[in-house]
């Protein structure tokens, strides 16, 4: 809903009015509720200067209205000037000493600037004033939100469920917070007294269903969203999201249906066709993905998702080549993606350019220095062309990052072992024995010959005895 739809005609007019007469058309007579009215236009439309400018228009007309000032503390809120919010304030509490808004707004100010027990302080004066402490509840959650505080919001959305248990707003509200601080067992349990009040809530089951799947219960997520179809079978977004679920449970089938329901219902959809590409493509049908990611492209040609797949596709083919344009048309557009910059390294090693397979290795390790394939990629690159040396360095960078990684400790032992450094060698092998036994194969894949060292199988069977 656009914000002009809470205004009515009259603050329209009023606007419309205030803009000419700022072109210099024509003088007009604003009483101090219009300008109100107007700075409240420009507000909900997140135009805070012009806010602004209204204000200090009416302060020339009206200087002591308390209406304006209030705005005028709204706008310098909003613009971040929180000291000169806080100034304007104490103007308006000398007037009204026990307004309610006026000590939420002083603590919205406190809490941006980080003073948080004067924030307290007003919050709790302001409850004492209010009339109605459960709305005035639910700005204090709202402002703590606004902030970042997600863990006080909950707590003041809480007290509204405890102290009003019918609130289904408040429930919802706590829920999303308790979301956003992955405490997803306080979700289903506000979702499941939601279903309890109402069993018929379609986005309570819908909620359900999606903070299911979150944790990975992909069989309860499409129980949940199956309630949710049987009350609205139009409800596209639990149809969608139940195909994703499905997907995670391996019944691609059924995934597919759901996919198509979706399109039927819903029209073309890019990100639809994606998902729908990634099921034919588990089914081994190249040919379909293809067309599919196709079809998303030419609803989205910026999907980066849909070029990548195409990708996919070829490759699969053995079109290697034909693979590289589409990874790096997908890159282009997402050149942060770490995935994506992955596989085009990868691609490009495949064909031989090891140049760019090396930069694209170097720049996924800047972006994200956890990616433990990018790193035994890259040292393996350099192994390969003969720079042992090169290879160990960027282990050893590697391991700092991640020292309890077991698929470096597995991999450096090799790249030492040829280097002639093996005391040391032997050293990241026990590390690696102790993290992880059961992967002590890895040590072979890069030189399955060490299966006859004698040494080095004794320290593997010391381990695991």
């Amino acid at each position: 809903m656009d914000a002009e739809d809470f205004l009515d005609e009259d603050t329209l007019s009023n606007v419309d009015r205030y803009e000419k007469m700022l072109r210099g058309k024509n003088e007009e007579f604003f009483s101090s509720d219009a300008l109100e009215s107007i700075a409240e236009h420009y507000l909900n439309k997140d135009l805070f200067n012009d806010a602004l400018g209204v204000v200090a228009y009416g302060e020339q007309l009206y200087p002591f209205s308390i209406g304006i000032m209030f705005k005028k503390a709204e706008a310098l809120i909003a613009l971040e000037k929180h000291s000169l919010a806080l100034e304007t304030l104490s103007i308006i509490r000398a007037y009204e000493p026990l307004s309610p808004e006026v000590f939420l707004l002083m603590g919205e100010a406190f809490l941006n600037i980080d003073e948080k027990e004067n924030a307290q302080d007003c919050f709790e004066t302001a409850l004492l004033n209010t009339d109605d402490r459960g709305e005035t509840l639910f700005e204090i959650a709202y402002i703590y939100d606004s902030v970042g505080d997600v863990e006080n919001a909950v707590a003041f959305f809480e007290m509204i469920v405890s102290e009003q248990p019918d609130s289904d707003m408040a429930k919802f509200e706590a829920a999303n917070c308790y979301d956003i601080l992955l405490r997803f067992d306080k979700c289903i349990a506000l979702y499941q007294a939601l279903i309890d009040s109402d069993p018929f809530s379609t986005g309570a089951w819908y909620n359900l269903g999606v903070t299911y799947s979150k944790m990975g219960e992909h069989e309860s997520a499409v129980e949940a969203f199956d309630y949710c179809l049987a009350i609205d079978d139009e409800f596209l977004a639990a149809r969608f999201n139940k195909a994703n679920s499905l997907v995670e449970l391996d019944r691609t089938d059924e995934a597919i249906d759901e996919y198509n329901q979706t399109l039927l219902r819903e029209g073309p959809d890019p990100i639809t066709f994606c998902n729908l590409a990634g099921c034919y493509d588990r089914l081994g049908n190249n040919d379909e993905a293809r067309l599919l990611y196709i079809k998303a492209t030419e609803l989205n040609p910026n999907l980066a998702e849909a070029w990548f797949g195409i990708g996919l596709t070829h490759e699969k083919d053995g079109n290697t080549k034909v693979a590289l344009s589409y990874f790096s048309r997908a890159v282009m557009l997402e050149p942060e993606n770490s995935e994506y910059l992955l596989v085009l390294g990868e691609t490009e090693y495949k064909l031989g350019d090891i140049v760019s397979a090396e930069e694209n290795y170097s720049t996924i390790t800047h972006i994200d220095p956890t990616m433990v394939e990018a790193w035994l990629d890259w040292s393996f690159i350099k192994f390969s062309s003969g720079d042992i040396s090169a290879a160990v360095d960027l282990l050893k960078e590697a391991i700092k990052i991640l020292p309890d990684c077991h698929y470096y400790h597995y991999r450096i032992t090799n790249y030492l072992i040829r280097q002639g450094l093996v005391a040391e060698a032997k050293t990241h092998l026990e590390t690696a024995l102790e993290i992880n036994f059961d992967d002590y194969f890895l040590l072979f894949e890069v030189s399955p010959e060490l299966i006859k060292q004698n040494d080095i199988m004794e320290i593997i069977e010391l381990y695991r005895k």
